[in-house]
């Protein structure tokens, strides 16, 4: 039966990503200058790393290698794809292992999903639709055009499925497999470890506590009667503020500045808050009439551990970066941190779809050049539709009703965003986001994709529910219903990018036969990038393009990169001139003169024997420059690309790696 439920995932996943299945090997879901090309780098580095330099993959010298190379204990690595992969590189090559491998984590998407279901006591067929519903959803298909580590969605129901499972057996075994799920899930996307913690803590609340309220005293009344009279002030005044713009409000003496709406809001927020307190008072008591809660700690403990030992790589490396001060450090600010999804993100019509989706795509999205799979978070109007009908009619559990609400809330980041604007109300991301570690998960709309989980197992619950109430004319409605959810959440033919390499990087790519053939790649224009800033221009392509040529690259691309590696490069007299110019900017007096007598040093330290000039990228005062002072010479020149070899360069002096991990 399990081989059925896999076969039949297995199926749909070829279904939702069509045409896909029969271009493996050429064509992929996403552009290979976006993140999909750095997704294929990470499964290739990976693979790499182990069979050519036999160490563990959790560092390289491929990218930043004129800084001595890069770990990946902050980088969104999703070293479950690397292991699933590994043995399919060499067959299918690394675009078809990458295509393989995206395909099968739909289909265990929707087999977690599954077994999570089986264990809410749903039946087969309740907990198949499920399943079937989360793997299919839109917001599925769009993070496949850029997140891969999204897609490796298993992970969270089955860490449900695993908490569950201990929480009724309160064997250890079964909490070994928690802490083991918890730690897949971070290899899988560095978010999902947290949200497994956040996920645990509330089903274990949900569990162990209880909610009573409790009347206000006098007191309390009348001073919920005088927060009344505040919130009508400053309900005014943000009405007036609409109206007026920015202005100051004087009332009387008083004088409210209301320049923007965000302290005036969160004015209001904290008031309602304060006033709904008051009106019901609500009491947590901890409910443990079995007394299981000691031995939960205990297995707690035990789930910690496990995962915590299989962290160990990514562990020492965060600890190992501390110490030597090179921890990326992402300031969290009020105001200006990212936001989330739209509150009206959900109900947009299937943004993917073939027939209407280029008009639903853009709908409620921020201007970011990311923004589609970093902000969709649409589910299906006619499942919407039936849990809504189910809620209605009180068949829905309430535990998932109040989970799913709960991730809702958190995607909508710490401004709740509304038809596109800022309502300047505070979500519940706008505290958390404080909370040590839980802060870590910078991008508040991924936690759209916890909600669609929770939307999928309210699903499955309601069409259950619908279906034993035996209506009249129930086969007929569940036709109807199925070939409803078929047309609204098809996405096929779904639009493919060519996964082709240019033809400079062949001409380049390293001699295995040849162990001195160890010269190094600069790309102009070039730089330091990760995933909220840039310094240069790097190509984020170009990972992508070393899957070919597999040359080390002078600049990079990964998730964090730390103020000390950008300090380093700016101080760099070469370096900086070539980032400089890179962005289009001109050189500071005496700079290219630095440059110039820092030739040597250079190529003595960075080992670079190849320049490839992006025609289309590269400004002419950056392409004079570096061949003036690096004194190139030209080998090879197309459409596209130039490529160029330094005259006599010097020895090299290649500065060792950060960190190398051997294998045993």
């Amino acid at each position: 039966m399990r081989a059925v439920v896999f076969a039949a995932y297995g199926l749909l996943a070829c279904l939702v990503t069509w045409p896909l299945p029969i271009h493996l090997r050429t064509h992929l879901l996403g552009a290979t200058g976006g993140d999909t090309g750095i997704y294929v780098w990470n499964l290739w580095i990976f693979r790499h790393e182990i069979l050519r330099h036999a160490h563990l993959p959790f560092s390289t010298d491929h990218v930043f290698a004129y800084t001595g190379g890069a770990d990946f204990a902050l980088h969104n690595f999703t070293p479950i794809a690397g292991i699933l992969g590994l043995p399919l590189v060499g067959p299918l090559g690394v675009v078809g292992a990458f295509n393989t491998v995206l395909i099968l984590f739909i289909a265990l998407a929707g087999c977690g999903t599954y077994a999570l279901g089986r264990r809410l006591g749903l039946s087969r067929w309740a907990a198949w639709l499920g399943g079937a519903i989360f793997a299919a959803s839109p917001i599925m298909t769009a993070k496949e055009t850029a997140h891969l580590s999204l897609v490796i969605a298993a992970p969270l129901p089955l860490f449900l499925w695993a908490l569950l499972r201990v929480l009724d057996s309160r064997r250890k075994r079964d909490a070994l497999l928690v802490g083991v799920l918890v730690a897949v899930a971070a290899y899988s996307d560095a978010y999902y470890g947290i949200y497994c913690a956040l996920m645990g803590a509330f089903v274990i609340a949900g569990r162990f506590t209880a909610w009573t309220t409790r009347p206000p005293t006098m007191l309390l009344a009348r001073l919920a009667r005088g927060i009344d009279g505040f919130l009508a002030v400053l309900s005014a005044a943000v009405v007036w503020r609409l109206f007026s713009g920015p202005a100051d409000l004087v009332l009387g003496g008083l004088v409210i500045k209301l320049q923007t709406l965000y302290n005036p809001v969160l004015a209001l927020v904290v008031l309602a808050g304060i006033r709904a307190w008051l009106s019901y008072r609500p009491l947590v008591r901890i409910v443990d009439p079995d007394g299981v809660l000691p031995r939960l700690r205990q297995l707690g403990a035990i789930a910690l551990a496990a995962c915590l030992v299989l962290m160990v790589p990514v562990i020492v490396g965060i600890v190992q970066r501390a110490i030597d001060g090179r921890l990326p450090a992402t300031d969290t600010f009020w105001r200006s941190s990212p936001r989330g999804v739209d509150a009206l993100a959900y109900v947009v019509p299937n943004p993917n779809h073939p027939w209407f989706g280029d008009v639903t795509r853009p709908l409620f999205l921020p201007p970011r050049a990311d923004a589609f799979p970093e902000h969709v978070a649409s589910f299906s109007l006619v499942a919407l539709a039936i849990v809504a009908i189910a809620a209605w009619r009180g068949l829905l559990p309430r535990l998932w009703i109040a989970f799913t609400a709960c991730f809702a809330l958190l995607s909508l980041g710490p401004f709740i965003h509304v038809a596109g604007a800022n309502s300047y109300v505070i979500g519940p991301w706008g505290l958390l986001r404080y909370v040590p570690i839980v802060g870590l998960a910078r991008s508040p709309s991924r936690f759209a994709m916890v909600a669609a989980l929770g939307l999928a197992v309210l699903f499955a619950f309601a069409v259950q529910a619908l279906w034993r109430r035996r209506i009249a004319g129930a086969p007929v409605w569940a036709a109807a219903v199925a070939v409803a959810l078929a047309v609204e959440l098809v996405p096929a033919p779904r639009p493919l990018y060519s996964a082709a390499v240019p033809h400079v990087y062949d001409m380049i790519a390293t001699n295995a036969r040849n162990p001195d053939d160890s010269g190094r790649l600069l790309e102009l224009p070039t730089g330091l990038r990760d995933g909220t800033s840039s310094v240069g221009n790097f190509n984020p392509a170009s990972p992508f393009f070393q899957t070919r040529h597999r040359r080390p690259l002078i600049g990079g691309y990964l998730s964090r990169v730390s103020g000390w590696r950008k300090q380093t490069n700016a101080r760099d007299p070469m370096m900086n001139a070539l980032m400089t110019l890179s962005e289009g900017r001109s050189l500071r007096a005496g700079a290219a003169e630095e440059a110039r007598t820092w030739r040597d040093t250079f190529l003595t330290r960075s080992c670079v024997r190849y320049v490839v000039f992006d025609k289309a990228r590269a400004p002419a005062e950056l392409r004079g420059f570096a061949i003036d002072v690096l004194q190139l010479a030209r080998v090879h020149v197309d459409a596209d690309y130039e490529l160029f070899t330094p005259i006599d360069p010097p020895s090299c002096e290649v500065r060792r790696p950060l960190r190398r991990r051997v294998l045993p």
